[in-house]
């Protein structure tokens, strides 16, 4: 009776340790990837190639960069359902990137927070909106993704090198060639109405641009008619817009 008990007792305590394991594997294998297809998109095959190199990258970088796509965003708005999905896939990095796509509505959104939205600049995002868009259009899922996940490393990975991605022309590069075609309108402007001035010739004195007697002076006075007044800011403390790493967000979308 004492073995059957024992071996009872020990029999059970070998199936609740076995259950434990089995719900522990299962909690494992259903944390978030970083690629989730809930919209049906790729096959089994693609997701999981782009679920490793989405991981791969997000180790590497020690940022989040993921992908999810929806079967409809029930009448939500879709940069809110991209941020829920952000909060759901960033483990366990705060910060970094995701692009959401929504099947039914056709629409897509490409959330940034934290340190992924100080390094994909609008140039930035406007390269890998370009590259998204024009495979979305095209039900090209998968090309959309990997190009995606492409861009990101490569820009993000400068801006981790302190030399965030600012498009094909540099914010200084556009000012110069600004300031250049305005100099040149305006010396052919110049030169232009200055052709057409022939008969005009400059006086030394002012009194030659007058008749002879057709301006007599009656009144003299000095009138006062404005004055200029210069202000500065009062300086902030520059703790008080201090933020926390991961509170920074922004993104774009569209529809496809």
């Amino acid at each position: 009776m004492k073995r059957t008990i024992k071996s009872l007792f020990c029999l059970s305590l070998a199936i609740l340790i076995l259950l434990a394991l089995c719900v522990t594997a299962g909690a494992a294998t259903t944390l978030p990837p970083y690629c989730r297809d809930e919209g049906g998109a790729l096959t089994s095959s693609q997701e999981e190639e782009l679920n490793d190199l989405l991981q791969e990258t997000s180790d590497r970088l020690q940022l989040t960069v993921a992908v999810c796509t929806v079967e409809t965003l029930d009448g939500d708005d879709v940069e809110d359902v991209a941020r829920r999905q952000f909060k759901y896939v960033n483990h366990p990095y705060s910060d970094g990137v995701l692009l959401l796509v929504a099947m039914e509505e056709r629409e897509w959104y490409i959330y940034t927070a934290g340190e992924g939205d100080d390094y994909l600049t609008n140039a930035a995002l406007g390269d890998i909106e370009d590259a998204v868009a024009s495979h979305l259009k095209e039900d090209n899922y998968h090309e959309a993704f990997c190009a995606y996940a492409a861009l990101c490393d490569e820009y993000l990975t400068m801006g981790k090198e302190g030399n965030p991605y600012r498009g094909s022309f540099p914010l200084g590069q556009n000012i110069l060639i600004a300031l250049v075609i305005g100099v040149a309108v305006g010396l052919i402007t110049v030169s232009v109405m200055r052709s057409k001035l022939k008969s005009v010739r400059p006086r030394r004195e002012a009194h030659e641009y007058t008749r002879p007697g057709s301006m007599h002076v009656t009144v003299s006075r000095d009138l006062f008619l404005y004055r200029t007044v210069h202000r500065r800011p009062k300086p902030k403390d520059s703790s008080s817009g201090s933020r926390s790493g991961g509170s920074r967000s922004g993104g774009r979308g569209g529809r496809f």
